[in-house]
């Protein structure tokens, strides 16, 4: 689109929601509009405030406008990266787009693995923690940032519009911050069903997804559409707590049921439009509830990415706050949270094993990893590494760790793939910039209260959310039978994966001598060899679909 008679032009992937206020604000000053469209705002934001625009908006984004008079292209990202913007610069050639298939078609040579990346997938199973993506060469634009390029140049140099840095709030009731965390919730809802087509929600039976259908039905005029994925085992089965909050809210429910043969049959076009390898089978369930999104016609979708990290939601955090209390010598206040977390707290802190990464390396079990097979000149670039997955004497700050690195990055990659993938726009109101402010300053009292986490969210939303679902004490997250799936046909299918891949794969490890670890893990192994085949057989899936080469 053009504005300006022809001197600004945007390519645009994204939606500012809050287009309407600055529509009237840029009115007020003059500016003029032919279209009803959030796209001509953004023209007429830059024409009127320059690079300043950006910390205007509320929304996700990623965009380049050229100015044809100064003859500089101007790029940006949303502040936490919701929609994703890739750049290459190589031979005298700028290449940027929302797909790595979009650069990658702009490259005379073939696709190039980055090692440093593949290391850290492999040992540490994170992805996206950092600009670096899987295709040496091709980085992530960094979100909350513009850069200036002069196509004299082409050098891309990012500049920060937004930081994730904020003081501590004033001193504040917890009462206080219940209400205006309720008030903030509420807005960013509203304002992300701002849309001309219909809008529904993804339903995970999850506290965070229920409190945005909770919220939203008491917004919307219709009754809201959920989409859920559900398991017949019990112990990955969420879809009766989905059911009680349609139920509550009289929504209309929809359910998905992923399967192994499901999830064989669908890898490779999975790995296609996720194009880079992903840790676990989780996403593919979400992959479902988005095509059934597509299915019944309804092609806005809310969800709930973002509130375990703002909210301190994750089981870790509470283990971190005891031992932060402890190293402060505040061991009264340590005993007495310990004791509330038996009390009140979730009982997944038995399930020792899904936290045992974030343990000192000496307190960890011995496990297959994927650091026991590497090549010497892979095992080399451990030391290198930035990853620290532990625990900070600062909860706020391993929560900010978490919103740039560890988590919501690759959530948000996930998400926006497979919403993508079938034409669905995925919005997600916790990562509205106002209540990630609000709530990465607010105490650390007011989200670890008497053994419970995201204690402001379940004060502060009792009657709205139904309280059975406030008041739960197993939290799952968004989970597939992975585990069983991998002693059966999905373990022989990442290992097909494997040997199609070997000449490549075997640069990096050992491949015959995993294979072997793999098969013969003892019952203690199996956990961590399942999820690092699992790594594996997607890595070599990526290899292939991709022909990427490694050097």
């Amino acid at each position: 689109m053009s504005y300006a008679d022809g001197r600004y032009w945007i390519t645009y992937n994204g939606e500012v929601y809050n287009y309407r206020e600055l529509r009237e604000e840029l009115s007020a000053l003059g500016y003029g509009f032919r279209s009803e469209s959030d796209t001509e705002v953004i023209l007429a934001a830059y024409a009127a405030w320059g690079v300043n625009c950006f910390s205007r908006f509320n929304g996700m984004w990623a965009l380049a406008i050229w100015d044809t008079l100064e003859c500089e292209l101007v790029m940006s990202r949303d502040r936490f990266g919701v929609k994703p913007l890739h750049v290459r610069t190589h031979a005298g050639t700028l290449s940027f787009a929302s797909e790595i298939k979009g650069v990658l078609a702009a490259a005379i040579e073939g696709a190039k693995a980055n090692d440093r990346v593949v290391h850290d997938y492999l040992v540490y199973g994170v992805v996206n923690a950092n600009n670096q993506t899987f295709f040496d060469g091709i980085t992530a634009f960094p979100p909350g940032c513009y850069a200036i390029v002069s196509p004299k140049s082409l050098v891309v140099t990012p500049k920060s519009f937004w930081s994730l840095e904020f003081p501590t709030l004033p001193e504040t009731t917890f009462e206080q911050s219940c209400e205006e965390f309720r008030e903030l919730i509420t807005s960013a809802v509203k304002l992300r069903m701002r849309s001309d087509v219909p809008v529904g929600a993804c339903l995970s039976g999850g506290l965070d997804s229920s409190t945005i259908v909770s919220v939203m039905s008491r917004v919307a005029k219709t009754p809201v559409h959920t989409f859920t994925a559900r398991f017949p085992e019990p112990e990955f089965d969420e879809s009766a707590w989905a059911q009680m909050v349609v139920d509550a809210c009289g929504a209309n429910g929809h359910f998905s049921e992923p399967s192994e043969a499901l999830l064989i049959d669908d890898f490779e076009k999975l790995i296609w439009h996720q194009e880079e390898p992903f840790s676990s089978a989780s996403i593919y369930a979400q992959w479902l509830v988005m095509r059934q999104a597509r299915e019944s016609r309804i092609p806005v979708l809310l969800d709930g990415q973002g509130a375990d990290e703002i909210l301190g939601g994750y089981r870790k955090f509470y283990a971190f706050h005891v031992l932060s209390l402890m190293r402060q010598g505040r061991f009264l206040g340590a005993a007495r949270e310990a004791l509330a977390l038996l009390v009140n707290g979730d009982r997944g802190y038995l399930r020792w094993r899904e936290g045992a990464r974030y343990l000192p390396r000496f307190l960890q079990p011995r496990t297959i990893g994927g650091g026991d097979f590497l090549r010497p000149d892979v095992r080399a670039l451990g030391a290198s590494t930035s990853v620290a997955l532990g625990g900070t004497g600062d909860i706020r700050q391993r929560q900010l760790l978490d919103l740039s690195r560890y988590s919501v990055p690759s959530l948000l990659r996930y998400e926006d793939r497979n919403s993508m993938a079938w034409s669905i726009e995925s919005r997600v109101p916790f990562l509205d910039y106002r209540l990630v402010e609000f709530a990465i300053r607010l105490p650390i009292e007011h989200k670890l209260r008497g053994g419970r986490t995201k204690a402001v969210l379940r004060s502060g939303l009792r009657g709205i959310v139904p309280d059975r679902v406030l008041d739960r004490r197993d939290k799952m997250g968004f989970v597939t039978p992975q585990s069983r799936w991998m002693n059966g046909a999905l373990g022989q299918h990442v290992e097909s994966l494997c040997n199609e891949a070997s000449p490549t794969l075997n640069k990096w490890v050992d491949l015959p001598a995993l294979l072997v670890g793999w098969r013969q893990a003892t019952p203690a192994q199996r956990h961590t060899a399942q999820a690092l085949m699992f790594r594996l057989g997607t890595l070599g899936q990526w290899l292939t679909r991709f022909n990427v080469a490694v050097s």
